[in-house]
């Protein structure tokens, strides 16, 4: 039985996975996991006669509450969102969609980021702010996967990035 198939459903309105789930799956931990819930996921799918490819895909979210240990020094007052940890919160949605739509490739394995491409910040992020992660998986191959992501505070879109990762 696969991954997929055994992830227990959330029974909130709107939420597919809840965080238990989630924290479960992603290797980091508190207080250095950036991903609430999971609100809907892709598997993807291979192009076909007739039919394009689909790429994975998952949208998760992030509640951030303006009492997280970074905001107390960036900046002090002021809090605003650091751009990395944005980057890492996209990431780590991602790796969360690798564990279950790659489970048979990654399972014992953890993400090793790689690099960071076309990354733009649009717009600060100041708490209390639930921010909306999305992530599409590219390119897998050979243990290197490729990603583009994008965090939303409401409908404004904050930040935008193409990322990669090794599982090891």
């Amino acid at each position: 039985m696969s991954l997929l198939e055994t992830l227990r459903k959330s029974d909130k309105p709107g939420i597919l996975y809840d965080a238990d789930v989630v924290h479960e799956l992603l290797p980091q931990k508190f207080p250095f996991a950036f991903v609430d819930e999971v609100v809907s996921l892709e598997v993807g799918k291979e192009a076909t006669e007739g039919a394009e490819a689909v790429n994975p895909s998952i949208v998760a979210t992030f509640h951030l509450t303006g009492e997280e240990g970074f905001l107390k020094g960036h900046f002090p007052g002021n809090p605003v969102m650091p751009g990395v940890i944005q980057i890492e919160a996209m990431a780590q949605a991602a790796t969360v969609l690798t564990m279950i739509v790659k489970e048979a490739d990654v399972a014992g394995k953890r993400p090793a980021f790689m690099g960071v491409e076309e990354c733009r910040f649009r717009a600060p992020v100041i708490p209390k702010a639930d921010l909306v992660l999305k992530a599409t998986l590219t390119f897998a191959r050979r243990g290197i996967y490729k990603y583009t992501g994008e965090i939303y505070q409401g409908d404004t879109l904050v930040s935008k990035a193409s990322f990669s990762a090794a599982m090891v």
